[in-house]
């Protein structure tokens, strides 16, 4: 029996039309380029995280086995452009491909910077406030700006700092208190209220 599917409402991100599905970055391994490109080649939005993409990559992984903090997040910047490429591929022109990158990761900025550089199609940070997002992003201006806040208090500091650089989020992701799977680092119950 054929039932007909409704259409969904488009949502409109940057210049780029796209279903309102986004598929969220899980770190360490799980979202990289098999899954954001199949995500996106449907006209949703994927999601690599940029989290230690290295392992993905038995050359890089070769290459940093037992090595320095350097040489480590070297081969991950590496494996990070190789995975945006490779996701953009899949989609074959559909969707978006975006990178999670968390603020609160020594190597931040420079995930932020290579992501660009790759042909991201959007940039979604989480894990503190991306307050440096406009200017870390300002040479590829195309790329679509996604914080993840918790509050109204985040969400207007990001606004306002954000509005004085002249960029505003594209998207912002809101993470509920209580069904953010302990993102939030609430120390007792009772916080999330």
């Amino acid at each position: 029996m054929n039932v007909p599917v409704p259409e969904l409402p488009r949502l409109r991100i940057r210049s780029r039309s796209v279903l309102p599905v986004v598929q969220g970055g899980m770190g360490v391994g799980i979202s990289a380029h098999r899954l954001a490109g199949a995500v996106a080649q449907t006209g949703a939005v994927g999601t690599i995280s940029s989290v230690d993409l290295r392992r993905h990559h038995a050359d890089l992984m070769e290459l940093s086995r037992n090595a320095n903090k350097a040489t480590v997040d070297a081969a991950n910047l590496v494996a990070l452009d190789r995975e945006i490429r490779a996701a953009k591929a899949l989609a074959d022109g559909r969707g978006l491909v975006a990178v999670n990158v968390m603020r609160a990761v020594s190597e931040y900025a420079a995930n932020v910077r290579q992501a660009c550089a790759s042909g991201a199609d959007a940039i979604v940070v989480g894990a503190g406030l991306p307050l440096d997002l406009p200017e870390l992003a300002a040479p590829w201006p195309d790329v679509a700006l996604m914080p993840i806040l918790s509050d109204a208090r985040g969400i207007a500091l990001v606004v306002k700092k954000w509005a004085r650089k002249g960029r505003l989020p594209d998207a912002i992701v809101i993470e509920h208190p209580r069904y953010a799977g302990g993102h939030l680092g609430a120390a007792k119950i009772e916080d999330l209220n």
